[in-house]
């Protein structure tokens, strides 16, 4: 049976995910804008959907700009996602495959939590299909040199 290769791959801010989040943002802009052109006079209703719009897109921002730089590492065991001072040591789930992007969460032992990853083919197109193999293999068994061997 062959087993995903040792990869590493970079982590960082995404702009496919930068123009997604910018997109759903104008589509909340473009529908709240729709809707107060409807209703006049303007109410409490539409003040509360214009701060809604402007608390989420901050919260989009601080996201998008609070993710790590550093590098995501699979050994054939276990992986681990390294940042400048911190290790973290878990397995990752799928949440969202995108062919050409990834949302990973990273299920961490060590410190414990849930770590959520946005990978990008264009941050390593070398490394993508190695890191998608070992995405979706299993960790290997320790095998003994002699198949008849306990």
């Amino acid at each position: 049976m062959h087993h995903a290769p040792a990869v590493s791959f970079p982590l960082g801010r995404s702009r496919f995910l930068a123009y997604v989040l910018v997109s759903l943002w104008l589509a909340g802009a473009g529908v709240l804008a729709l809707w107060c052109t409807q209703q006049t006079p303007w109410g409490w209703r539409q003040g509360l959907g214009g701060l809604t719009l402007v608390m989420g897109g901050a919260l989009a921002l601080h996201w998008w700009r609070a993710q790590r730089l550093g590098q995501l590492q699979w050994d054939g065991e276990r992986w681990q996602a390294c940042f400048a001072g911190l290790t973290l040591t878990g397995g990752v789930c799928v949440q969202l495959d995108l062919q050409r992007q990834l949302w990973l969460r990273l299920h961490s032992i060590t410190p414990p939590g849930d770590h959520w990853l946005w990978l990008e083919r264009d941050a390593d197109p070398l490394a993508w299909r190695d890191l998608r193999r070992a995405v979706y293999s299993r960790a290997s068994r320790h095998t003994p040199a002699d198949p008849n061997a306990v």
